[in-house]
């Protein structure tokens, strides 16, 4: 550990203002997934890279959705922050106490669409570059640290166009190179825990088909015709919400498990007086890393025979719309332990190793084979509700700890 762990954060703590200032920022740009993309906000992230005094470029599949790259240092020896620059939508303004896009402050905390998720990562990492250079923490002949602004991640965490493009097109973990692959990284969410890795997400549409009919003609009442659609899937939602399927947990996920939530979204019917002939539902399943997502759907399969089978003239449809696995790191790996001391350290409070309930693209880290904490960073709160926040004393100590991590991870943890 860096020796004078103080002087880290009294060196952080001189970035506070221009940190706040930049990351209300992001928060007044709109990046909402499905709305807006994120070229503004990568604009906005290139000005305050080229301040800082870092290179920066953008790597894109879809050239209106860029992923921006900032990097200090030319080195083989590399180490990844990362954050997703689209946001969820904002929803009812009215269930805010201030604008969403506002970015006001209030009691110490900067309130906004996207500042726990994911901007403040943002925000957070690109100024954690700038402490790098200024105490010449890492040897940039050496070794380089990447800051990843991604898109696309609140789609479903399965985007092509974000760390999954990084990835395939070696922008972010090169393949092939002996000594260059990047050693490791850090997903940065909001958080109070070191995020050792998260469950998966298996997310089904169902769509049961009947037979429309007026309601109120004898062929309805003696049921000589029609199926209510809508009936059909009720009952296989309540099935669902019925499924346990139990799988070991891994270390770090004792808190956790099998949680399968039906009927999510629901869409049936037609017509006041008209027995529903479809109707729609989204399943939303979390699994826990190593736990294989084709037994769930074998078991859903078998609900929806049961289903078909007591329902004439029903049938049910299933789709797989997001099928991402469970990931995990040791709880000892070196990055988790690292992570830890500099918590204690910097905030007094050794936080947890432990997973995450929600999933997010450090998976597909994990399966590149870069040791990644999946979420990992300052502290704030209300990710996907009204008055998502983040502590603004927290954002520099998150640099620090940042910086720190770093530094340790490069110069003593060789990966071998």
């Amino acid at each position: 550990m860096i020796q004078y762990t103080s002087a880290l954060l009294t060196a952080a703590n001189e970035y506070q203002s221009d940190l706040v200032a930049f990351l209300r920022d992001l928060i007044r740009i709109p990046s909402v997934n499905g709305r807006d993309t994120e070229a503004a906000l990568v604009e906005r992230i290139q000005v305050e890279a080229n301040q800082l005094g870092f290179e920066s470029r953008l790597v894109a599949l879809q050239p209106e959705r860029p992923n921006i790259l900032v990097t200090y240092g030319t080195g083989m020896e590399r180490f990844a922050l990362i954050s997703h620059m689209d946001t969820v939508a904002e929803g009812d303004p009215a269930s805010w106490s201030s604008p969403p896009f506002a970015a006001e402050i209030k009691e110490g905390r900067i309130i906004g669409r996207g500042t726990a998720d994911n901007k403040a990562g943002i925000a957070c990492s690109l100024y954690t570059l700038a402490l790098l250079q200024d105490l010449h923490l890492i040897d940039p002949t050496r070794q380089q640290v990447i800051v990843a602004g991604v898109v696309d991640e609140e789609s479903g965490a399965c985007s092509p166009l974000g760390v999954r493009h990084l990835l395939d097109s070696d922008a972010l973990h090169p393949s092939g190179v002996a000594h260059g692959a990047t050693r490791g990284a850090i997903y940065a969410y909001a958080s109070d825990i070191v995020c050792i890795g998260h469950r998966g997400l298996l997310r089904l549409e169902l769509t049961a088909r009947g037979q429309s009919i007026h309601a109120g003609i004898a062929e309805w009442h003696h049921h000589n015709r029609g199926a209510n659609a809508v009936m059909a899937l009720a009952d296989l939602l309540l099935k669902l919400e019925a499924l346990r399927i139990l799988s070991p947990a891994p270390p770090g996920f004792e808190n956790l498990g099998f949680t399968i939530t039906p009927g999510t979204i629901f869409r049936g019917g037609s017509y006041p007086s008209i027995v529903p002939e479809s109707a729609n539902a989204i399943v939303d399943i979390r699994l826990l890393p190593g736990q294989p997502s084709t037994d769930v759907l074998e078991r859903v399969r078998e609900h929806i025979l049961t289903v078909e089978s007591e329902r004439p003239r029903i049938n049910i449809e299933m789709k797989v719309t997001v099928d991402i696995p469970g990931a995990v790191i040791p709880k000892n790996h070196p990055l988790a332990l690292i992570a830890q001391d500099y918590t204690e350290a910097m905030t007094g409070r050794r936080w947890e190793a432990a997973g995450a309930g929600p999933a997010n693209e450090g998976y597909m880290l994990i399966e590149a084979g870069v040791p990644t904490l999946c979420g990992f960073g300052p502290t704030g709160g209300n990710p996907h509700a009204p008055d998502e926040w983040v502590e603004i004393d927290s954002l520099p100590t998150t640099v620090a700890i940042f910086a720190g991590i770093i530094h340790d991870y490069l110069n003593t943890f060789k990966g071998e």
